[in-house]
């Protein structure tokens, strides 16, 4: 597998505070990859500078052989291929379903309606959702609003998802119904850069277990080594925490 997405001695700062520091990455075609540690340690930054939501002090993000972070990159056309969902779905809430899922096909890179409107209805039934097109996002659970903004993304036809906590906002019994959509992904085959809090799902989806700790990698490793035998103290620290809460 070649690399998709590669990061090399990435630096973003807020003010004097280096939130990310000296960052190197590189995300392979197909690869899940899972950001793992404490919160303020830098992970959902570093996905933001991925999709260019945030910018950096030094370093680059190389996308099919090209920094990113320059000066004339344009970011639409990055995000058409870099998909991204958060943990508050950022729906529009005077759009019904199918109108959220087809605004950025059709007025962005401007597709046939008709061949989008297919394409999601799909997406839809794999989510099984196919019933609640017409909702608006009102009348939906935080679990059903979570999976449409997953299929609005994925109508964009990226060629990688990062998924940003989408999970922390649920209640425990929708959870299960999001992770299992984003693990249906992982086995399609889709390249994923996710931050979680859900250990059993991180174990479950990975290919690789990235740990950050004060915006530097503290370990990376396979996720059946990470979790059975972490190398670092600061990652042994981190999982006891969980084991006490579960």
């Amino acid at each position: 597998m070649s690399n998709l997405i590669e990061i090399n001695n990435l630096l973003k700062k807020y003010g004097d505070k280096k939130v990310i520091d000296g960052i190197n990455l590189s995300i392979k075609k197909g690869e899940v990859v899972v950001l793992l540690g404490p919160s303020g340690c830098g992970k959902s930054t570093l996905l933001r500078t991925i999709n260019g939501l945030e910018n950096i002090q030094d370093g680059e993000i190389i996308f099919h052989g090209k920094n990113i972070h320059e000066k004339n990159t344009d970011w639409k056309k990055v995000r058409e291929k870099i998909g991204m969902v958060f943990q508050n779905y950022e729906l529009f809430p005077h759009l019904n379903v199918i109108d959220n899922i087809l605004l950025a096909p059709i007025k962005i890179q401007k597709r046939d309606k008709a061949e989008v409107l297919n394409q999601a209805e799909e997406l839809l039934k794999k989510v099984g959702l196919e019933d609640r097109k017409l909702s608006y996002p009102r009348e939906l659970s935080g679990g059903q609003k979570q999976r449409i903004a997953i299929v609005r993304a994925l109508c964009m036809n990226p060629e990688v998802m990062l998924f940003d906590e989408v999970t922390a906002s649920l209640d425990p019994e929708m959870v299960r119904e999001v992770l299992d959509v984003i693990l249906s992904l992982a086995k399609s085959g889709m390249t994923m850069f996710i931050v979680t809090h859900e250990m059993g799902f991180a174990k479950l989806v990975a290919n690789r277990i990235i740990f950050l700790e004060n915006g530097k990698i503290c370990e990376e490793s396979h996720p059946k080594e990470f979790f059975s035998n972490p190398k670092t103290q600061r990652a042994k620290e981190f999982l006891n925490i969980f084991q006490y809460e579960n």
